[in-house]
Order: structure tokens, then sequence, then C-alpha cells
């Protein structure tokens, strides 16, 4: 008679060994990996900052060393300009009204990133050559490369917000799940002065910044490509002046801050503006002087 080879099988003890084993190997694992996947997604963002100083850098270069207005309206120009023109001729944007925007249209047009076609497919549809991508081209299924938005997505938004500055008051619930804006320093805003912005209309060249390497241009928002002060006036005096919109969105309560002179800083949470210049030497206004906040 053959000779039968006999196979011995897993117990039920050996088996949930092995699931035990797996799970605590799982468990040091996961971490790491969810560690790894922030740092990529920080590392991502810092380079888009970057690409950012780099590009401030071109456009003062081709400008009579004019900086990028955070928020322009060009509106009542007779010579408007490129950003946030028609494109194709007759054709009105999808967010905004026309020579209107933000530093990041300037920057798009400077890099020459467009055009970008509307998914639509409308032969007659904006086709972003002037305007750096938003929230409606996103929301058409647009996936590509925006070096003006972060890595990380958008998970809290302010409330009641109408859409991002500068066309609204704050990102929108739809824009969830879309990577992350990065908002424009106030000080900056060109856009003709009003009652709640007496302090814009100004353009500034890179020869009246004081102190570029402490000089905040922009930072991660969850409000969109500009931020809001919380006292129009900007007094110094009042303890409480600070940022609107500014988001802490990395481990720990960080945030990541481009300056003007191309460096890129990941600061700590802030109580006020006069501390943040203080203590961790970041200016955000008053930059053509030697300090904004009075000495004690």
């Amino acid at each position: 008679m053959p000779k039968r080879t006999r196979h011995r099988g897993f117990t039920l003890v050996e088996m949930l060994a092995v699931v035990g084993v797996i799970a605590v190997l799982l468990a040091i694992l996961l971490p790491a990996i969810n560690i790894a996947r922030r740092n990529a997604v920080w590392g991502t963002s810092q380079a888009n900052l970057r690409q950012i100083g780099q590009l401030i850098a071109l456009y003062a270069g081709d400008n009579r060393e004019w900086i990028p207005a955070t928020a322009f309206d060009y509106s009542a120009s007779a010579a408007p300009g490129k950003p946030r023109s028609a494109s194709p001729a007759g054709v009105n944007p999808p967010i905004g009204p026309l020579s209107v925007g933000s530093w990041a249209d300037l920057l798009w047009t400077t890099g020459k990133f467009g055009p970008v076609v509307n998914v639509s497919g409308s032969a007659s549809a904006w086709d972003y050559r002037f305007d750096s991508p938003d929230a409606a081209l996103y929301g058409s299924g647009w996936d590509g490369v925006n070096p003006f938005r972060s890595a990380e997505l958008l998970k809290e938004i302010p409330a009641g917000g109408t859409g991002a500055t500068p066309f609204g008051t704050g990102a929108t619930t739809e824009e969830l799940g879309d990577p992350g804006y990065f908002g424009g320093n106030p000080f900056f805003d060109a856009r003709p002065p009003t009652s709640a912005r007496p302090y814009s209309g100004n353009w500034w060249t890179t020869g009246q910044i004081r102190r570029p390497d402490a000089s905040m241009y922009c930072c991660d928002s969850n409000l969109g490509e500009i931020l809001e002060v919380n006292d129009g006036t900007l007094n110094p005096a009042n303890p409480n002046l600070n940022l609107v919109g500014a988001e802490f969105r990395y481990t720990g309560k960080q945030i990541l801050m481009l300056f003007l002179d191309g460096g890129v800083r990941t600061l700590s949470e802030w109580g006020n503006l006069e501390e943040l210049e203080k203590e961790q030497d970041v200016r955000v206004f008053g930059l053509d002087q030697r300090s904004y906040f009075p000495n004690p």
C-alpha cells in the first residue's frame, strides 16, 4: 500500500499568536507611516512657498521692484493689465469680476502656468490663462498642480464663509477637501481703501521694506488668498490686534510662513501681533518702519 503523508494544520492558538504579532507590528508601524506622510505634506507645502518666493522676486525684477499686491482692483483703470483679464475675449470669470484678484493671479500670470482649460469642455469656457485656479475649477474635477496652494487639504473653514477672499468672507463647505489656501499679508492690499480697510490702497517696493527677512508675505489660511485683520485702524496699542484666517494646520498647532527674502519658517501659534513681532521676530504691519509696536 502507498504511504500517505499527513500534513499538520495550524492550531487556533498558533493562528491567534500570528494575528497578535501582526497587530503589534501595525501598532508600531502606523504611527511612523503617519509621521512620514505628515512630513511629506509639510515638505511639499514648504517647496510651494519657496517657489512663490522665487516668483515674487521675478515679478519685482520685471516691474521696477514693485512687490506683488496681495489683493488688487484694476477695474477702474484704463489699462488694467493681464491678470484676471478676459480669456478668451468676452468671457467672464466664474468667480469674482474681471481685473480684481490676488497675488496668486499676478504670480500665475508671471510664471505663465496657464492656460488651464475648464473641464466643462465648452469652447467658450474660462481658460485660466491669467487667473490662478480657484474653487470653481477644483469643483469641476480638476486635479492639476497648483504651487499657490498647500499640500494639506482644507479641513476647517470659517463659520458662514461665502467664498474665498478676496471675493468672499472665507472658504465654503464645498471647498472642504480642496488644497488649503495660502493667505497674503493685508499690508500689501492695493485695493482702493474702504471704511473696513482704510489701510489698503498702497503699492510697495522692495527698497521700502526695512527687514525682508522678518517681513511676512503669506502663510497658511482658511479664509482664502488674503488674510484679514480684526482692527481696521491697525492700532498698535490694541492688545488684541491680530490676523484673521491664519490657520495652524500642521501637527502641534504650527503654521508655515513665507518672508520677503524668500525664506520659509514653521511657527507656533501666537496670541496677538505684538507677541508675534516681539517673541518670534515676525513683522506684519509697518514693514517700512523699524518696528510697529513700541518697546516697553
